[in-house]
């Protein structure tokens, strides 16, 4: 559709006659601009011409995971540099989300861990990735737990088999985050800014393995 609106634009166009509604003939140009404005993606929009995007999706069953989500946006701003948007999958609805994350750079995904597994909205969300270019996009993964935590290891994996760089391992949380543990999750939002940034932080800490109990 945006290719569409782009080709007519070059058109010499006298009139728009719709299956339904009016015949527009007055100005018809117009009317394509505005649309080409409305089906523009917000993020695009809103962060300035150039400016690269960071997406955050969560899904939060107490809240927890919506926490660490906060936090790792708020490290993730101190570096600066591109936009970065917050989204809570809880509507279960993910189709409105599939061009946004087709024009971004970067895509974290959060989760808690229930019966073993991501929660189900997080796996559509990663299903709709397969019709959509995100191969070479920076990509990670981030969620509380209350046994094992295997949902953060299971999105990782598919990430990583969409061929999606995750130059940060994910990010596990025992239960409710401390303020202690909110400051890991800034300084995964700063690794992962960084990195997209193309100014890797220097760090000795292995965080595929972190799991703070």
């Amino acid at each position: 559709m945006k290719r569409w609106v782009g080709w007519t634009l070059t058109l010499h166009i006298t009139l728009i006659a719709p299956t339904h509604g009016p015949i527009l003939r007055d100005r018809p140009r117009d009317y394509i601009a505005r649309y080409r404005e409305l089906s523009t993606p917000r993020l695009h929009l809103d962060s300035g011409r150039g400016d690269k995007t960071l997406l955050i999706f969560y899904i939060s069953s107490y809240r927890n995971t919506m926490h660490m989500a906060e936090a790792i946006r708020d490290g993730a701003a101190e570096i600066g540099g591109f936009h970065i948007s917050l989204y809570d999958l809880e509507g279960g609805e993910v189709e409105p989300f599939v061009d946004l994350v087709e024009d971004a750079d970067a895509i974290l995904v959060g989760s808690p861990t229930i019966n073993g597994d991501a929660v189900k909205p997080v796996w559509d969300l990663l299903s709709s990735f397969a019709r959509i270019h995100v191969k070479g996009k920076v990509a990670g993964a981030f969620g509380s737990y209350g046994w094992s935590g295997e949902a953060v290891r299971m999105i990782e994996d598919r990430l990583r088999g969409l061929k999606m760089r995750v130059p940060v391992g994910g990010l596990r949380i025992k239960l409710i985050p401390s303020e202690e543990e909110l400051e890991s999750c800034r300084d995964y939002g700063r690794d992962i800014g960084s990195f997209l940034m193309g100014r890797p932080r220097a760090r000795d800490i292995d965080m595929s393995q972190l799991s703070i109990d």
